[in-house]
């Protein structure tokens, strides 16, 4: 008797189990029942890879603002397209003759697109400043008489894409992308306000010779709320808001980075014992007859840059890369500089490498290769399709999901408490009203891959990314 009790509790605990076990679809169905989600636009799919078909799915084709998992885009072509070796590189000549030591002429930074050049989240690159320094040095040179010259000319103004929020473009995540860049295109600005809201003091680092930093703010002794604005065409940053006396402290987009890199330049040559008389009236013009090649900076390879942008996601690096691809195209046309419209011309580089890989890009709403601009959309669709080749494509060994990083407390608490957090990897992207994931599960051998995109969520941004991490955990948790 307590023989068949036992057996038929058992067998009730399992038709428990499976009553409450959630399918794919259960899952989704779960997440999109929240009252959060009421007024939203949501996507969701989830693709097994092995048979490269849906199971399960909501709104589908509906196409969505992407934010940064557009950078899952971008990236995948630049993979097939530039290839995972890949380097960017940046040629430094010398322009003028070599006599006895001395070297009379320019020394010319030929910028090319390299958006690592000095940065911070790659330390292990090779210096610049310092292979100038050798390069001078195993000529012989110890004096210049002349001038350091920062060739930007490479990507025409305007050096971001004209679909960013022009409120973007002060801050660290709106940084431009420059033929010249160089420290991250970023700058630390400390400034002072007086009692009337104007500047007494400043000082920005690293030093941006030219840049202003101009106050248009109100005196107002009961508040203080700066909101930075970027002026290219003086250059200066410009403050206003309402301001008492108060010092101020945070990091902005360079948008001059030549200068930086020039400036930073001519103090090395002078802390290292080459003479630098500086020649106000060198010749600004190129003469290709009387150049020399001192040294090529190159930068790390595709797949390093590839996964610190995916991992930061670094607006400014995935830019760089759609105009890599846009340069790729135009380059075959003979032209020394870029055309105003590359970027468009790197997404229909994109879009055509996707269409060849099979990849249907009418879901996808492409403007810039980071995903700030609020015009990006896209399908789930679209990233199920492109995920699943993607993960089923190898270049020279490496793949998509090799890149991509953990989960970990990217989506919420549940999901960093869950081991889950270190076999899915995804990319991230959010903005105001917007959270989205694309990805893949589990990360060493993926066998499925997920989309999640979620405008217009009437929740705090902390609150979906946990619903979003739970629905996560709800969805492999099963399979």
């Amino acid at each position: 008797m307590m023989k068949r009790t036992a057996i038929s509790i058992l067998l009730a605990m399992v038709a428990i189990l499976q009553l409450t076990a959630l399918t794919p679809q259960g899952a989704i169905d779960k997440f999109i029942s929240n009252s959060v989600l009421r007024y939203a636009s949501v996507g969701v799919q989830v693709i097994d890879l092995d048979s490269a078909k849906s199971i399960g799915s909501y709104r589908p084709e509906q196409a969505n603002i992407t934010a940064s998992t557009m950078k899952t885009v971008v990236s995948s072509a630049a993979l097939g397209l530039l290839g995972p070796h890949f380097r960017f590189e940046t040629p430094v000549y010398l322009d003028g003759e070599l006599v006895d030591g001395t070297f009379k002429g320019n020394i010319v930074i030929r910028g090319l697109g390299d958006p690592t050049i000095g940065s911070v989240f790659l330390p292990c690159q090779a210096n610049i400043v310092d292979e100038i320094i050798s390069a001078l040095r195993a000529r012989g040179i110890h004096t210049i008489e002349g001038a350091v010259i920062g060739d930007d000319s490479y990507y025409c103004y305007p050096y971001y894409d004209l679909a960013w929020d022009v409120g973007d473009l002060a801050y660290d995540y709106g940084a431009a992308v420059h033929g010249l860049s160089f420290h991250d295109n970023l700058m630390t600005a400390s400034f002072t306000m007086d009692s009337r809201g104007r500047v007494s003091s400043s000082s920005i680092t690293p030093p941006v010779p030219g840049l202003k930093i101009i106050s248009r703010c109100r005196s107002n002794r009961g508040r203080n709320s700066i909101t930075p604005y970027m002026d290219y065409s003086v250059p200066a940053l410009v403050l206003t808001g309402d301001t008492g006396a108060k010092t101020y402290r945070d990091t902005y987009a360079n948008p001059t980075p030549a200068p930086m890199l020039v400036d930073s330049v001519e103090r090395a040559l002078r802390n290292n014992g080459i003479q630098y008389r500086q020649e106000l009236n060198a010749r600004d013009s190129v003469d290709h007859a009387e150049r020399s090649l001192l040294v090529i900076h190159k930068s790390p390879e595709l797949t390093e840059i590839i996964t610190s942008l995916l991992d930061r996601s670094d607006n400014m690096f995935a830019h760089a890369l759609l105009r890599a691809i846009g340069a790729r195209d135009w380059a075959t046309k003979e032209f020394e500089n870029m055309p105003s419209d590359l970027d468009a011309i790197g997404v229909a580089a994109v879009k055509r490498w996707l269409e060849n890989q099979g990849v249907n890009t009418d879901p996808l709403f492409m403007r810039d290769g980071s995903g700030l601009a609020r015009s990006n959309k896209a399908s789930v669709n679209f990233f199920g399709d492109m995920l699943s080749m993607m993960a089923h494509r190898t270049f020279d060994g490496v793949r998509l999901c090799d890149l991509m990083p953990q989960a970990m407390g990217r989506a919420g608490k549940t999901l960093k408490a869950n081991p889950l957090s270190e076999q899915i990897v995804l990319k991230s992207g959010s903005m105001r009203h917007v959270q989205c994931y694309v990805g893949y599960y589990p990360a060493e051998e993926p066998h499925y891959a997920f989309a999640v995109l979620v405008n217009n969520f009437t929740c705090s941004q902390p609150s979906i990314r946990e619903l979003i991490g739970a629905f996560l955990c709800d969805l492999f948790g099963e399979l």
